[in-house]
């Protein structure tokens, strides 16, 4: 299943998601403003407009210098129409961002388990590949294909699940058609006479790396499928190797499963996602000053997401050590966000890591205690 380095790609996706959100609950709030001040139409008394539209640009200036600044008036300096419009776009504002925070909190677990049923939708893939041999050359007959064909634990987990192909006969054509048909390698393998068991898993290994990983076809209809294909893809290829890998030696077909470890990666993906939102403001206290002619407002929003992200890491794991989150954080900046990106968070978190220690906020202890010096 998924590492700990696409985990944390996953929270970093989702807080970006989070943010968006956040970012229109604010206009919606702003438009309600809007709305409790915008002139009654209807009304048969004569409708100040000036007031209005004062009214109206002081209230969404408090709003924003509240969201934005935590800047809170008080409210015996507030006109008496402004302070029930404010309270009504606080409440509303705090109560669109809750249901969004739990959404998203759902959404980044039922997200990392696709990658789970993409590997069974591969994995039912390859017979369903290899019918389209019947009467037509001896894929129909290899025998690393067979057996997961007959796998028991593969079917009663794929229809657990409802994973099936019955409804993408087109797409099983077109790869059968474009991918393989006239495939060298394939047309390479039907010639051979007296296939070996090496012979099979070598032409099924091949098939899984080079056309359901990477031709165009499987690559546009698995992104619609799920926006992550890009970014699981190795994962996926070392699931379904890891399944074949021993069928010469065992000759049988290890399925794999949703067990401890991912019952353990997914605790690390809710947690990681929570403290980085709830913590925020605490965060954002210790890296602040770190930020040396910089606004935070100013800094691309992927480093912003990626050092909140690395401050809570730090703060509430402390199995894992100090380097590994750095050196993890600083890997995922350089294929996600800007080139000057890695030593720019680099040289933050190294400052923000000895801080963070001298405060007694960052404690480690077994794992966590290597390599952190």
């Amino acid at each position: 299943m998924l590492n700990r380095r696409l985990i944390r790609i996953r929270v970093m996706q989702t807080l970006y998601a989070f943010e968006k959100a956040k970012g229109a609950n604010f206009l919606l709030a702003q438009d309600l403003i809007a709305e409790a001040f915008a002139p009654d139409l209807n009304s048969m008394e004569k409708q100040d407009r000036n007031k209005l539209t004062g009214l109206l640009k002081l209230s969404q200036s408090l709003f924003s210098d509240e969201v934005n600044n935590d800047i809170f008036p008080s409210d015996d300096t507030l006109p008496a129409e402004v302070k029930p419009v404010l309270s009504k776009a606080r409440e509303y504002f705090k109560h669109k961002n809750k249901k969004d925070f739990e959404f998203y909190t759902l959404q980044s677990v039922l997200d990392a388990e696709k990658v789970y049923d993409l590997y069974l939708y591969l994995m039912n893939l390859l017979p369903e590949i290899a019918q389209k041999y019947e009467g037509k050359g001896s894929l129909a007959k290899n025998r690393v294909i067979a057996a997961i064909k007959i796998n028991k634990d593969l079917e009663h987990i794929s229809l657990k699940r409802s994973i099936n192909w019955e409804n993408e006969r087109i797409f099983i054509n077109k790869i059968y058609n474009e991918a393989l048909k006239t495939n060298a390698h394939v047309l390479e393998y039907e010639a051979i006479i007296n296939k070996t068991l090496e012979d099979d898993l070598a032409i099924v290994k091949y098939i899984i790396k080079n056309v359901f990983l990477k031709h165009e076809v499987c690559d546009e209809f698995f992104e619609k499928m799920n926006i992550f294909w890009v970014e699981d893809r190795d994962i996926l290829r070392t699931m379904m190797f890891h399944s074949i890998n021993d069928f010469v030696e065992l000759q049988t077909i290890k399925v794999e499963m949703l067990d401890e470890v991912w019952d353990e990666s997914k605790e690390f993906l809710k947690i990681l996602f929570n403290k980085t939102v709830t913590q925020e403001k605490e965060i954002l206290g210790y890296l602040i000053p770190f930020l040396k002619n910089w606004e935070i407002e100013r800094i691309i929003e992927t480093d912003r997401i990626l050092l909140k992200m690395a401050a809570a890491e730090l703060m509430n794991f402390p199995s894992i050590p100090i380097k590994v989150t750095i050196n993890e954080i600083i890997d995922i900046s350089k294929n996600y966000s800007s080139a000057k990106s890695g030593q720019f968070i680099n040289g933050i978190l190294d400052s923000l890591n000895k801080d963070l220690t001298t405060r007694g906020l960052i404690k480690k202890t077994g794992r966590g205690m290597l390599d952190n010096k």
